[in-house]
C-alpha cells in the first residue's frame, strides 16, 4: 500500500474525493474534482501533487484526466474508479467499515436502554457510513459518542426523573460535566421523541423529570405535611403554600377537595387563589410541570374519589395543548380543559398562525383533541393567554 499519510494539499483533496463518494454512493456518476492550483504557491508542490495524483492512478483508485494542448501539464479533473481502493491508498477504513465498528462498540450500551435508543443509533450508523455527522458527532468520534448514548439509555430508563442535571450526569456516566457537553444534541433527540421537534430545553428537561434545581410546589387547598412534631406545612395558609419535594413523601389529604385544578401560569394561579374560595385544591405547575409537581398530583390523584374533578387552565395556544396532554399522558387519571375552548379564543384571542406540529394530539384521545385541531389546521386561529381572563369558580363550569 502506497505511504501517503503526511498531509498536504494531495492528500487532502483525496480525502475530499474519497468523502465525496461516500457520502452518495449510489450516484449515477463518480465522485470528481478540479485540483485548486492556486492552493500550490510554488513548482514544487505542483510537482509533489501530480506526483501523488499519478500514485493513486497506478493504485487503480482514481482516474487522471490531463488537459488537452498547452495544458497538457496540467491535471484538469481527478475521478475515483474504486472508492475502496482509494480507502486503502489513504491508509484509513472506508466510511461503512468505520461505521460498523462504531456501532459495534455502541450497541452493548444502546441495548440496555428502551428500544427506540437503538433505533437511533442504527440511524446514526447509516448516516456514519455515508462520511456525514449525525447530531454532530462523527464515527471517529467514538468516545464522545459512548458517553451521549450512555447518557440516553440510561434516561430511556427513567434514571434523569427527580434528579439535578450534574447529579444525574455523575449517576450515569461519572462525570457530573457529561450531560452539559451533550445537552443540545439530547434536546434535539428527545424532542423528536416527545413529538416536540425543536422545542426549548427546559420543555424536554420536564418530559424526562430533571430538574437543574428542585422547586418548591405551590398549592393551595386542603393537605398538608406532616412532621414528627406536627403539621410542617399547611396547605390552607393564605395566600397560598409551598411544600419542597423532599417533603412529598409526608403530604396528607386532609379531606377531598371538592375539585382539583392545575394551572400553568404564575399570575392565574396568585388570582385564584387570592380570588376564589371554593375548596378546590389547586396547584401552580409553573409551565410543564417538574417531576415534583407529577409526583404530587399522582399522590392526591391515588387517594381522592374519582369523582372529584380534575381540571386544568393553561394558554390556549401551542405550549398550552403540549402541556395539558403531557398531564394526561403523566397522571393516572388525565384532567379536563378549564377555560380552554375554542369560543373563548376567539372572543379574547389574539390572531395567529396554525400550528401543524399539534397533528398528534389532535389525532389522539385527549380531551383537548378539538382544540388542538383548531390551532393545527384552521383558517382562522386565535391564541388565548390565560392572564386574560378572570377566574372562576370551578362550580360555575362543571
Amino acid at each position: 500500500m502506497t505511504d501517503v499519510r503526511t498531509t498536504d494539499a494531495g492528500v487532502e483533496f483525496l480525502e475530499r474525493l474519497l468523502e465525496r463518494s461516500e457520502r452518495n454512493p449510489d450516484r449515477s456518476r463518480p465522485a470528481s474534482a478540479a485540483p485548486e492550483y492556486d492552493r500550490l504557491s510554488t513548482a514544487q508542490q505542483v510537482s509533489r501533487f501530480h506526483d501523488q495524483m499519478a500514485a493513486a492512478e497506478r493504485f487503480g483508485a482514481v482516474e487522471v484526466q490531463r488537459g488537452k494542448r498547452d495544458r497538457g501539464h496540467l491535471i484538469e479533473r481527478v475521478r475515483v474508479q474504486d472508492p475502496e481502493l482509494l480507502a486503502r491508498h489513504l491508509g484509513r477504513p472506508t466510511a461503512p467499515v468505520t461505521a460498523q465498528r462504531v456501532r459495534e462498540q455502541l450497541l452493548p450500551i444502546a441495548a440496555t436502554g428502551e428500544p427506540w435508543v437503538g433505533a437511533l443509533l442504527d440511524e446514526m450508523s447509516a448516516r456514519w457510513a455515508r462520511s456525514q455527522a449525525a447530531y454532530r458527532l462523527t464515527a471517529g468520534q467514538a468516545d464522545a459518542a459512548k458517553e451521549f448514548f450512555t447518557l440516553l439509555a440510561s434516561i430511556s430508563r427513567q434514571e434523569a426523573r427527580g434528579f439535578d442535571a450534574r447529579t444525574f450526569s455523575q449517576r450515569a456516566t461519572n462525570d457530573t460535566k457529561a450531560f452539559d457537553r451533550h445537552a443540545s444534541r439530547l434536546a434535539a433527540v428527545l424532542g423528536v421523541r416527545i413529538g416536540q421537534p425543536g422545542a426549548a430545553a427546559d420543555v424536554v428537561w420536564a418530559h424526562i423529570g430533571l430538574e437543574r434545581f428542585s422547586h418548591p410546589v405551590h398549592l393551595k387547598g386542603p393537605v398538608a405535611v406532616e412532621g414528627a412534631r406536627g403539621r410542617l406545612v399547611d396547605g390552607s395558609a393564605k395566600p397560598f403554600a409551598s411544600i419542597h419535594p423532599e417533603m412529598l413523601s409526608q403530604l396528607a389529604i386532609l379531606e377531598p377537595p371538592t375539585a382539583i385544578l392545575s394551572i400553568e401560569n404564575y399570575a392565574s394561579f396568585n388570582r385564584q387563589v387570592r380570588e376564589i374560595e371554593d375548596g378546590s385544591l389547586v396547584v401552580y405547575t409553573g409551565g410543564f410541570p417538574t417531576a415534583a409537581i407529577i409526583e404530587l398530583l399522582t399522590k392526591v390523584l391515588a387517594v381522592v374519589p374519582a369523582e372529584v374533578p380534575f381540571l386544568h387552565w393553561g394558554d390556549v395556544d401551542a405550549g398550552g395543548v403540549r402541556i395539558f396532554r403531557y398531564l394526561e399522558e403523566s397522571l393516572p387519571r388525565g384532567p379536563r380543559p378549564h377555560l380552554m375552548t375554542k369560543k373563548l379564543a376567539e372572543k379574547c384571542g389574539q390572531p395567529a398562525d396554525s400550528d401543524p406540529t399539534l397533528a398528534s394530539v389532535a389525532r389522539s384521545d385527549s380531551a383537548i383533541r378539538d382544540l388542538a385541531e383548531w390551532l393545527a389546521f384552521g383558517s382562522d386561529v386565535r391564541h388565548l393567554e390565560q392572564e386574560a381572563l378572570d377566574p372562576v369558580a370551578l362550580e360555575l363550569t362543571l
